[in-house]
């Protein structure tokens, strides 16, 4: 079962708000593949895994919205292959409703970001939606994967911000998307000491280095079964992603420094979030030569290709 914990998709960049899709138009042209967010980028980069969480969007700090009508009818074609975060702005009046009505409208998770929306963890009205999240049993995806808008709150962002969140809801899911780059260290110290916070790869497909020694520093600290699969598509795809993972050790061939072991690497890939979780029923597994297929397909010269034995 490959799970990906990190997925978009929009309309049009504008959705995101004029600074944010600026940011995004910029990032396009200095990386190998454009993002390209529409549903049918979405639907061909899913061949090469089971099932996804598609995550909402929206902040009025950058007055930007993905609406959830949008995404509803691409949810209903996956023949339950995508599962939905609603996307809360805990600042605004209604987030609690939002979260309280969100188990019977059929929503797996919520989504949130302090940086891109603008609030300290610790507010009073975050602290009011961490708190409707953890009675209605809805996981936290905290995180963007993409490029940041000058008017985020980078201070906010810090992971050592959630630790007071992680001890007033010991028996809430809180899940910081790609290793909250680029605080990373915090990260693998905050799901060291709770035992409900984990964090993603998103993002890190192309920054191998810093991929092999975050993995290498959870390793460290035994909490490498902390860590969910991820893509951050559409930064990145889910095929590109699980190719820089299992091929992380071949940046280190030939040196005396410490490997990652294979099995490690392989549970990362296919760990079970849709259980560990809780976000619903896993669907059918899809084929795993078709996934290796289209890894193979998208890889680069700059990259190692894979070979049996790498796998």
């Amino acid at each position: 079962m490959i799970v990906d914990l990190d997925m978009r998709t929009w309309a049009r960049n504008d959705d995101l708000g004029d600074e944010l899709a600026a940011a995004v138009r910029r990032s396009g042209s200095t990386r190998w593949v454009a993002p390209d967010g529409s549903p049918e980028a979405l639907e061909s980069a899913m061949s090469s895994i089971d099932a996804a969480l598609l995550l909402g969007f929206r902040s009025e700090l950058i007055r930007g919205a993905v609406n959830e009508a949008f995404l509803r009818p691409i949810i209903d074609r996956s023949g339950g292959r995508l599962f939905l975060a609603r996307a809360i702005d805990p600042l605004s009046s209604n987030a609690c409703a939002e979260i309280d009505s969100a188990r019977s409208e059929g929503i797996a998770a919520l989504w949130m970001d302090p940086a891109l929306q603008g609030f300290n963890p610790t507010h009073s009205r975050a602290m009011r939606a961490f708190d409707r999240a953890e009675a209605n049993q809805l996981p936290v995806m905290l995180g963007w994967s993409g490029p940041q808008p000058a008017s985020s709150r980078m201070e906010f962002a810090r992971p050592y911000l959630l630790d007071e969140v992680a001890r007033q809801f010991p028996r809430l899911s809180l899940v910081i998307a790609g290793f909250g780059a680029p605080f990373t260290q915090e990260t693998m110290a905050l799901i060291a000491k709770h035992d409900r916070v984990f964090t993603t790869t998103a993002g890190v497909a192309a920054r191998p280095w810093e991929l092999l020694n975050v993995l290498q520093m959870a390793r460290d600290l035994d909490v490498d079964r902390k860590i969910f699969f991820a893509s951050g598509f559409p930064f990145d795809t889910p095929a590109r992603a699980i190719e820089a993972i299992l091929a992380v050790n071949s940046w280190i061939q030939s040196t005396p420094l410490p490997h990652i072991a294979r099995s490690v690497l392989r549970a990362i890939v296919e760990r079970d979030a849709i259980s560990l979780l809780g976000l619903g029923i896993a669907p059918m597994h899809q084929s795993r030569d078709s996934a290796r297929i289209l890894a193979d397909n998208v890889l680069t010269d700059a990259r190692p290709r894979l070979t049996e034995e790498t796998i």
